[in-house]
C-alpha cells in the first residue's frame, strides 16, 4: 500500500483529474498515519463565523488514491500548513456506491457568504466532497423578510448561481418555522384594520413596549462577545429582570460593542417616533442609540447616569421602517442595565380588530406571498425542501397519544407580542392542520420546475430519542397521516436532525444506538423518503446522560475514534434499514469543530475537520468507511 503526501489542493486536483476513473474500488480499511493521529488532537479555536453552522470546508490536504500513478512532487512544506497523510482515501462522496444507492445525496451545511467568496478555495473543496449544500441561515424567513415585510432574495439568487456553477445542488432550508421570523410585522398584519380620521385629535400610540422581566435569557442579536480582532470583551445577559451589558475594556471602536434592545419593531419609513429607555450605568457616561434596518439607521449619542431613569430620544423621519433598536457602548467600560424600552408616535388612526377567520386568512396570504417569492428566486433549481421545520413538541396536552404541535402555551410564552425573541407560531392562528397544508400547497403551486421533481419534507429533532422510546418520530408519522387526510396534501419525506452525543458509558451508548435503529425502522415503514438532515455529534463522559459534552481540547484519541465508529454505525444502519428508493441522503450540519464562542455547541468536537478546516479528523475516516459500507 502506498502512502502519498499531497502538498497542495491544486496539485491534488491536477493528479485526480488525470486518474479519477482509474481506481473506483473501495479499500478494505481506511486508516490514519500515526503522526496524523497525534496531530489531529491539536485543533485550534479560531473559527471565523461563530454562527450555528460552521464555515465551509477549506481542507486543502487531499490524497491521491490512484495506485498506478503517483505524485512525484517532492517539494517540502511548512509542517504548520496542515498537510495530512492518509492511506487509500478518496473524496467523501466518491465512497458512495451509486448503483446501490441511486438517489442518495451527501450534503453539508455552510455559510453562503463564505461559499460565494470561495475563501481559501472552499467552493472547490466542498464541490469535491459533497453532492449537495444547505444554507445554514440565508434561506430562512428572517434572513429574507424585513421587519416591514419587504423581501430581499439577492443572496438566495446568488447562492443558487454559485452552487450551479460549482456543480452542486441545493437542499432548501426552510420554508416554514417558528424561529427567526418577523413577529412584529406578522402580528401587525393581524392587529386590525387601520382607519384614519383626519378630523380626530392625534393621540399617543405605542408601537412597542419591551420589558425584560419576562425573559429568562438574552436571545436577541449581539456582536461577538470576545474577539481579539475587534479588541472587545463584553457580555450581554438578562439578570434580575434587567438587560445587563458588562463591558470589561474599552474597544478600539465604540460600535464593536453592540446589542439589540428590541427587534421586529412595527415602525414605518418616514415616521416620527419617541423612544423612551429606562436605563442606568455603573457610572455616568455617554453611549449610542441606533434604530432602523441594517442598511439605513438613525443613530445618536445620549447620556446615562448611575440612577435608573428614563431617557427619551426623538427620532424624526425614520430612514428605514421595521428593523431593530440597538445600543453601542464600546467606549463605556463597566455595567449598563436596561429595564424597558417604549417606542411610540402621535397619530389619529384607530384599529378595528380582525376576526379569528380574518387573521387566519391574512396569515395564509403572508405565507403564500413568502413562498411564492422564494420559489421565484430559486426558479426551479432547488427541488427539495424542508417544508416545515420543528413542528412538534415533546408533550401531549390533549391526551390523544401523540406529541402536540409547537405553540405559545407549550413553550411558556404568555405574550405573543413579546417579539424580540423572533418567535412566531403560525399554527397558533392558522390551526395545526391548516398550517402545514398551506405551506405544502403554496410550495407546489409556485414551484417553477417539473412538479414531479419537487420533494417536500417535514424536519424535526429528537426523533432518535431513547427517553421516550422514539415517541416523537412515531407522532410525526401520525401527524403526516393527519395532514394528508384531506386527499390533497402530499408530503414526500421525513427529516431527522440528529444533533446527538456519543457516550463513554456502554449502556448509554447501546441505548442510543438501539433507538437510532428503531427510528430508521419507523421512518422507513412510513414509506416516505428518509433524510438525516442536521447531523453532528458531541462526546459525553461518565454515567450521566445529561452531563454535557466535552470540549474539543478534552477529547482523547480513543474518544475521537469512538465518535468516528459511531458515525460509521449510523450510516451503516441507514443503508441497511432504509430501502434504496427512500434513501434521500445525509447532511452534516457542522463541517468543522465549533469555536468556543459559537452559539451552536460552542467549543465541541462536532466537525469532520478541525476549526478552520486545517485537518481531517478521525471522524473523516468514520464517514468514509460508512459511506463505503466497509464492515
Amino acid at each position: 500500500m502506498k502512502k502519498i503526501l499531497i502538498l497542495t489542493f491544486a496539485a491534488f486536483c491536477l493528479a485526480a483529474a488525470a486518474c479519477e476513473d482509474d481506481d473506483k474500488t473501495s479499500p478494505t480499511t481506511i486508516s490514519f498515519d500515526k503522526d496524523d493521529k497525534n496531530k489531529q488532537n491539536q485543533g485550534s479555536d479560531t473559527d471565523s463565523t461563530g454562527t450555528n453552522t460552521p464555515d465551509v470546508n477549506t481542507d486543502t490536504t487531499q490524497v491521491n488514491t490512484d495506485t498506478t500513478q503517483v505524485n512525484t512532487d517532492t517539494t517540502q512544506v511548512d509542517p504548520n500548513q496542515g498537510q495530512t497523510v492518509l492511506d487509500d482515501t478518496k473524496f467523501l462522496k466518491d465512497y458512495i456506491n451509486r448503483a446501490a444507492h441511486p438517489i442518495f445525496k451527501f450534503s453539508g451545511a455552510l455559510d453562503v457568504g463564505e461559499f460565494h467568496n470561495n475563501n481559501n478555495g472552499v467552493r472547490d473543496t466542498v464541490s469535491a466532497h459533497f453532492d449537495e449544500i444547505v444554507a445554514g441561515n440565508a434561506m430562512k424567513y428572517g434572513s429574507v423578510v424585513g421587519g416591514d415585510g419587504s423581501m430581499n432574495f439577492s443572496r438566495v439568487k446568488q447562492f443558487c448561481s454559485d452552487a450551479q456553477a460549482a456543480g452542486l445542488t441545493i437542499y432548501g432550508h426552510t420554508l416554514a418555522w417558528h424561529s427567526q421570523q418577523q413577529p412584529g410585522y406578522l402580528l401587525g398584519l393581524m392587529a386590525g384594520k387601520e382607519v384614519v380620521d383626519p378630523n380626530a385629535e392625534p393621540v399617543l400610540i405605542k408601537d412597542l413596549e419591551q420589558t425584560y422581566s419576562n425573559m429568562s435569557s438574552y436571545t436577541m442579536w449581539h456582536g461577538e462577545f470576545q474577539n481579539a480582532d475587534y479588541n472587545v470583551d463584553y457580555d450581554v445577559s438578562i439578570s434580575n429582570g434587567l438587560l445587563h451589558c458588562k463591558n470589561n475594556k474599552e474597544a478600539a471602536d465604540f460600535y464593536r460593542v453592540q446589542y439589540f434592545v428590541a427587534d421586529n419593531i412595527p415602525t414605518k419609513t418616514g415616521g416620527n417616533y419617541d423612544v423612551t429607555l429606562k436605563i442606568k450605568g455603573s457610572q455616568a457616561g455617554t453611549i449610542t442609540f441606533v434604530m432602523g434596518g441594517w442598511s439605513k439607521t438613525f443613530n445618536t449619542k445620549f447620556d446615562i447616569t448611575e440612577e435608573m431613569s428614563e431617557v427619551t430620544i426623538h427620532v424624526d423621519n425614520l430612514v428605514e421602517g421595521g428593523g431593530h433598536a440597538m445600543l453601542q457602548s464600546g467606549d463605556f467600560v463597566g455595567d449598563i442595565w436596561v429595564e424597558s424600552i417604549v417606542i411610540s408616535h402621535l397619530g389619529n388612526e384607530t384599529i378595528v380588530p380582525l376576526t379569528a377567520e380574518e387573521k387566519r386568512d391574512t396569515l395564509k396570504w403572508a405565507m403564500d406571498h413568502w413562498i411564492q417569492g422564494m420559489m421565484e428566486a430559486t426558479n426551479g433549481f432547488v427541488t427539495a425542501w424542508d417544508a416545515v421545520n420543528e413542528a412538534l413538541t415533546g408533550g401531549d396536552s390533549d391526551g390523544d397519544g401523540i406529541c402536540d404541535l409547537q405553540n405559545y402555551e407549550n413553550n411558556n410564552i404568555s405574550d405573543p407580542s413579546n417579539v424580540s425573541s423572533g418567535v412566531f407560531y403560525w399554527q397558533a392562528f392558522m390551526g395545526d392542520l391548516e398550517y402545514v397544508r398551506t405551506v405544502v400547497a403554496s410550495a407546489r403551486k409556485h414551484f417553477k420546475g417539473n412538479p414531479d421533481d419537487l420533494k417536500l419534507f417535514i424536519n424535526d429533532y429528537n426523533l432518535e430519542s431513547d427517553w421516550d422510546d422514539n415517541w416523537k418520530v412515531k407522532s410525526l408519522v401520525e401527524w403526516v397521516k393527519r395532514w394528508e387526510a384531506d386527499g390533497v396534501t402530499k408530503i414526500d419525506g421525513l427529516g431527522t436532525q440528529m444533533h446527538i452525543s456519543c457516550y463513554e458509558n456502554a449502556q448509554l451508548q447501546k441505548s442510543a444506538e438501539d433507538h437510532i435503529v428503531k427510528m430508521f425502522q419507523i421512518m422507513a415503514n412510513s414509506g416516505k423518503l428518509v433524510r438525516v438532515s442536521e447531523l453532528d455529534m458531541g462526546y459525553v463522559r461518565g454515567n450521566n446522560k445529561w452531563a454535557g459534552s466535552l470540549k474539543t481540547s478534552q477529547v482523547t484519541e480513543a474518544e475521537h475514534k469512538k465518535m468516528a465508529d459511531f458515525y460509521k454505525f449510523i450510516i451503516k444502519k441507514y443503508f441497511e434499514i432504509v430501502p434504496p428508493a427512500q434513501q434521500y441522503g445525509f447532511c452534516q450540519w457542522c463541517l468543522t469543530d465549533a469555536p468556543s464562542y459559537s452559539g451552536w455547541r460552542g467549543g465541541e468536537p462536532v466537525g469532520i475537520w478541525t476549526e478552520g478546516f486545517k485537518k481531517r479528523k478521525e471522524v473523516y475516516r468514520g464517514f468514509a468507511e460508512g459511506l463505503a459500507e466497509i464492515e
